[in-house]
């Protein structure tokens, strides 16, 4: 269960970031699944990623997880796009 934690905040990443208030995407628009998937590997990247580390304290830990989330949750959607040929 040493998973879950990281996972679901690598999934809150992708979801939230400081400054959503004033960068937030416009409404409506997007297909919701691949928020899903998106989410999904963004909690699974930062399940692998965090406990390279090294570090065993609770709160750089958590910061950490919502940042390794973020990050690979715009890779995951730059890379859709580039495959995809969404984004133009």
């Amino acid at each position: 269960m040493e998973w879950l934690l990281p996972f679901i905040l690598g999934w809150w990443g992708t979801h939230w970031w400081p400054g959503i208030e004033v960068d937030a995407p416009r409404p409506g628009g997007g297909d919701p699944w691949w928020g899903l998937v998106i989410g999904i590997v963004a909690g699974v990247v930062a399940v692998v990623v965090l406990p390279m580390a090294g570090n065993s304290e609770p709160m750089p830990g958590a910061v950490a997880a919502i940042a390794i989330g973020a990050v690979a949750g715009h890779v995951v959607r730059a890379v859709l796009g580039a495959v995809m040929g969404k984004g133009k």
